[in-house]
Parts: C-alpha cells; sequence; structure tokens
C-alpha cells in the first residue's frame, strides 16, 4: 500500500511506501511553482481546451465518480483564483503545471496534508498514492491563498478540490467533481474531503 512521499529536513525526496514526518516551516523560502509537461496520459490539456468547462454546484459536488478509485496524486499550488465555480479551467491549468514534488514552503503544507491522507490509508486501505499524474485516477488538489497568523504559529489556508481524470477516447475532459468549503485551514480541508470517502465508502 503505497503513501505520500515523505519529505526529510534537507529536502531530499524518498519515494518509499512510508507516512510523511512534518517538516519545518521556513519563512525565508519562495514559494514558486515549476512548469511540468501536461500532456499525460488522460490529463490532455488539447482535448480539455476543446470543452466548455463543468460549473460545480451543490448537487454536482459528489465524489461518486472515484468512490472505486483507489490511486490519487497530492498537488499544493498557488493561483490568484479563489472561486473555481466559474475558473475551472485554470484551476486544472495550474494543477497540471505544478510538480507533484512540492517544493519551498509547498512542502510543509504539502506534509501537514499528506500526514492525514497517509493515516487514511494505513486504517482503511481503500487509497493509495500516486506518483504522477499518468498513473493517478484523479487529483487531490489544495490552492494555498494565504498563511495565518494566529497565538503566534502560522497556519496555510485555502480551497481543496478534486479533479477527475479525463478520458480522451470519449473527449471527456479533467474536470472538478468535488470542492472544499471556501477557504480554510488545510488541515481542516483535507479531514472534510476523508470525512465524505469514509461516508461514501461505508467506512466507520
Amino acid at each position: 500500500m503505497s503513501s505520500f512521499h515523505r519529505l526529510t529536513r534537507n529536502f531530499l525526496f524518498i519515494v518509499l511506501p512510508v507516512a510523511f514526518s512534518l517538516v519545518d516551516y521556513e519563512p525565508s523560502v519562495t514559494v514558486g511553482l515549476l512548469a511540468r509537461e501536461a500532456s499525460l496520459i488522460g490529463w490532455n490539456l488539447e482535448t480539455r481546451a476543446s470543452q466548455t468547462p463543468i460549473l460545480i454546484t451543490p448537487e454536482r459536488n459528489s465524489l461518486a465518480e472515484v468512490r472505486n478509485k483507489r490511486r490519487a496524486l497530492l498537488v499544493v499550488f498557488r493561483s490568484g483564483v479563489v472561486d473555481a465555480s466559474d475558473s475551472e479551467r485554470l484551476i486544472i491549468d495550474q494543477v497540471l503545471k505544478s510538480d507533484p514534488e512540492p517544493s519551498g514552503r509547498f512542502r510543509w503544507v504539502y506534509s501537514l496534508i499528506a500526514q492525514k491522507l497517509n493515516r487514511y490509508i494505513r486504517k482503511y486501505r481503500s487509497l493509495t498514492a500516486a506518483q504522477d499524474m499518468s498513473e493517478a485516477d484523479y487529483v487531490i488538489s489544495f490552492n494555498l491563498v494565504e498563511y495565518r497568523r494566529i497565538l503566534n504559529s502560522t497556519y496555510p489556508y485555502g480551497e481543496l478540490f478534486v479533479i477527475a481524470k479525463g478520458a480522451p477516447g470519449t473527449q471527456t475532459p479533467p474536470r472538478v467533481i468535488w470542492r472544499g468549503k471556501k477557504v480554510v485551514y488545510a488541515g481542516d480541508a483535507i479531514g472534510d474531503l476523508i470525512k465524505e470517502l469514509k461516508i461514501l465508502r461505508g467506512e466507520s
């Protein structure tokens, strides 16, 4: 059962089926995005570009499509878009261009989210970590909006999305099928997603 990557303090990436440990927060590190080839199997941008973005409404905000899918890729990115209701295409573009191996402050936020996902993986074994886009059934993506200082501690806030993999054979584009609450603490955001997955899959 594969877990999400472990990040060490010296920032070496160890791709092993082990859980995360939280890394130190480094305020001096600049947040950056690394360009990444986006034309991967099932995530073709040209196919998606010809499609009208599918808007997320309360009725459509469902994880049913990934109920029996196991391989998820975790991506943390930063975008100026806060509300994806009318900007789904831009959000998906940002996710596809983001490197799955986080850099800078993204490592800290990634580890925070991955810790909870890894606990879910170990307990229920209904989810496994994909190593890249081509391997993933769907993407769990966190849009880092801001950091908030509360009682001398720093907390990452943003929006969480689940993006379903497209199907080039039927010209079905990648699309946002689920979004969390508005801008919330990263730990609460992933907690809400795990709670819904457990309900959907009958996990107690």
